[in-house]
């Protein structure tokens, strides 16, 4: 099918087929980037068109997210009378090619899952379904960022999210999606669909219990099989993922909060101020020691996750609350010291590195 396309747009010779229709590299004459634009091939799915127009428009109001796939503009092909997404061109690999023809690092790999559950948080933020999670869209970009694409069966949450019948992948569907009749589903389906990516990308089988339709209820093959060992608690937030009930399955933020906290192992730095005075606790000092006369003493330890509170002696309080052994400190507090005839607040500040991908 020959393509009118707008003069500001140069078909180049790349036509990459689609799920539901053809994907158009061209030049962008005005910016000079490549884009590509997509059309749909059936007019049946115009439908799906819609929907993802919508979608990535209300993705990018406010916010613009490192690991979804940017919509430049909206064309109408005036030749086929269709519809066209312009949009960011991705020159990477897709996630399936990566698997299969690299091994990757445990580092690598908790990055990876870093990026894809901090786009999915994005897209749930703006209480948006995203409905077909998988390998297949996810591709790398040219500075080896992760991004997340195909929003034609993106809902929204509370507004249009239910179907009669199934629509998505077999393999990275969630159970709930194979109920008979109308089928109302929740952000929870993209945490499944999440999970079984994440074992896909470690290498792991996706046995009978993902194929089965629907899928099993029993409980899922555990990420402990994964050949590099992960933390107990990365490994139990992932097994979470494929609870069969969606309301056992954590959400894309606390997921997100969880790799993170592994990424940045040994970055944080922690100051404590007070009277003039301060003491920085980082994985250089990895512990302090405080003491005021008469009054307490508290010993604060960092292990590369969280600030612990090691030992404390005396009436001392965080935020006005008692403290505890082995309590996480608070990203943000007042530690006071409370003695019989005086006060002695001290200002605990963790800093807040960002992941470096």
């Amino acid at each position: 099918m020959t393509n009118s396309l707008p003069c500001r747009y140069r078909q180049l010779d790349q036509v990459l087929k689609g799920g539901m229709g053809e994907v158009i590299v061209c030049q962008d004459l005005n910016l000079d980037r490549k884009v590509a634009i997509k059309f749909i091939q059936d007019d049946n799915d115009t439908s799906r068109l819609t929907d993802e127009i919508q979608a990535m428009c209300k993705l990018h109001q406010d916010i613009r997210s490192k690991h979804i796939v940017q919509i430049f503009d909206v064309i109408l092909d005036e030749e086929n009378r269709r519809p066209g997404i312009v949009q960011e061109y991705i020159e990477g690999e897709d996630l399936v090619s990566r698997v299969l023809t690299q091994e990757l690092s445990k580092n690598e790999y908790i990055k990876i899952l870093y990026q894809i559950i901090s786009g999915i948080s994005d897209i749930h933020e703006k209480d948006l379904i995203h409905r077909d999670i998988k390998p297949n869209n996810i591709k790398f970009d040219a500075a080896n960022l992760i991004k997340i694409f195909d929003f034609g069966l993106t809902r929204t949450e509370n507004q249009n999210n239910s179907t009669m019948g199934f629509k998505g992948t077999t393999l990275f569907a969630a159970p709930e999606l194979y109920s008979s009749g109308f089928v109302h589903f929740t952000k929870a389906i993209d945490i499944y669909a999440f999970g079984v990516t994440a074992r896909y990308i470690a290498g792991l089988e996706l046995d009978e219990s993902f194929s089965k339709i629907p899928p099993s209820t029993s409980p899922k093959p555990s990420f402990k099989e994964v050949t590099f060992e992960l933390s107990n608690d990365i490994t139990n937030i992932l097994d979470q993922t494929l609870a069969f009930n969606p309301q056992d399955r954590p959400s894309a933020q606390t997921i997100k909060d969880v790799l993170k906290k592994h990424l940045l192992f040994g970055k944080h730095r922690a100051l404590l101020t007070s009277n003039g005075r301060t003491e920085v606790i980082s994985k250089d000092k990895s512990s302090v020691n405080l003491n005021i006369d008469n009054v307490g003493s508290l010993t604060i330890q960092y292990n590369g996750l969280d600030f612990v509170v090691a030992h404390y002696a005396g009436n001392i309080t965080v935020n006005r609350n008692s403290i505890r052994v082995n309590q996480l400190l608070p990203n943000n507090c007042v530690i006071t010291f409370e003695g019989d005839h005086s006060r002695t607040f001290i200002t605990f500040d963790i800093s807040n590195p960002e992941v470096v991908l």
